[in-house]
């Protein structure tokens, strides 16, 4: 007896699927929300305070993924035309890094640990390469400020980071699921919202397909 599946089973599997999939948009933050949450940033103890809020602003505002924020450099900050740029390769050996340098030699017999390691860090697409403006507000700005005054770079792993954002949300009583992505999510539709074009916003965000934005 034949165990493949017929087109119209597979097409039901995928539309089943789709259906039952939960995206990241509808996780999304209301203006609201995001207040609330930056606001019981301020209520969580030293230094996971000030931590909580730079995650939460430049991911929720500035759109940078949990890995671009665990290895954010403050070198990436260009003070006059305060731009924060993404590059395409951050030499890295955090824990991170070396679990999913080595998770790519499984995938390939030819490929050494340490081979794999001399191209991380990377962003997750060629597209994420990118510059990103942080004089949208002062309150952006004032952030990158204080956190180039504290560090040379983000302190923490990349595991952290969903924990700050967790107890901030935890702190702020804010029903709904709330991670590092949808905060991502929150920051693309601020901007749509704001009238930003779907070109500038796909440039602004890192995306390869300009469907998405």
């Amino acid at each position: 007896m034949s165990h493949h599946k017929q087109p119209g089973t597979e097409w039901a599997d995928r539309h089943r699927q789709a259906l039952t999939t939960r995206h990241t948009h509808e996780d999304v933050l209301t203006d609201r929300q995001f207040e609330l949450l930056l606001e019981a940033c301020s209520a969580l103890p030293a230094p996971l305070d000030f931590e909580a809020r730079f995650i939460c602003l430049i991911a929720g505002r500035l759109g940078l993924r949990a890995g671009e924020i665990a290895h954010f450099q403050t070198a990436w900050v260009n003070w006059n035309r305060r731009t924060i740029r993404i590059p395409q390769h951050e030499p890295c050996q955090c824990g991170y890094c070396r679990r999913q340098a080595k998770q790519e030699t499984t995938h390939n017999d030819d490929l050494s640990t340490t081979e794999a390691l001399t191209s991380r860090w990377h962003p997750k697409t060629v597209a994420s390469a990118r510059l990103i403006p942080f004089d949208l507000s002062l309150r952006l700005e004032l952030c990158v400020e204080r956190f180039a005054n504290r560090y040379d770079a983000f302190p923490r792993s990349r595991s952290t980071i969903n924990r700050r954002v967790q107890a901030a949300a935890d702190e702020a009583n804010l029903s709904g699921r709330v991670y590092p992505h949808c905060l991502r999510a929150t920051a693309a539709s601020y901007h749509a919202y704001k009238g930003v074009a779907p070109v500038p916003l796909q440039a602004l965000m890192g995306w390869s397909d300009l469907a998405t934005a």
